[in-house]
């Protein structure tokens, strides 16, 4: 399964087709064939190395917020699991 996250258009190459796009530190490259309007600042999903979709910076940020708390919550089981295993 895969899982598309919101990612902060940081360059853009029109002569390539491509765009880089910042997923919280980390940079990955997206085809634009599917998002030729994509601008730098724009937020956008990413799937299998295409940008598929457009966001708002509401919708956005609201998507990051969710990915925030999932990852909190999965980080504090991690650590209940770890101290279990060593109890």
């Amino acid at each position: 399964m895969c899982i598309a996250a919101p990612a902060h258009v940081v360059e853009i190459n029109r002569e390539e087709n491509w765009l880089y796009a910042d997923f919280g530190g980390a940079r990955q490259q997206a085809k634009l064939d599917l998002l030729p309007d994509v601008e730098i600042g724009d937020y956008v999903l990413i799937h299998a190395g295409y940008a598929i979709e457009k966001l708002t910076e509401e919708a956005a940020k609201e998507s990051l917020e969710a990915w925030e708390e999932l990852l909190e919550i999965l980080e504090e089981e991690d650590k209940e699991l770890e101290n279990q295993m060593t109890d």
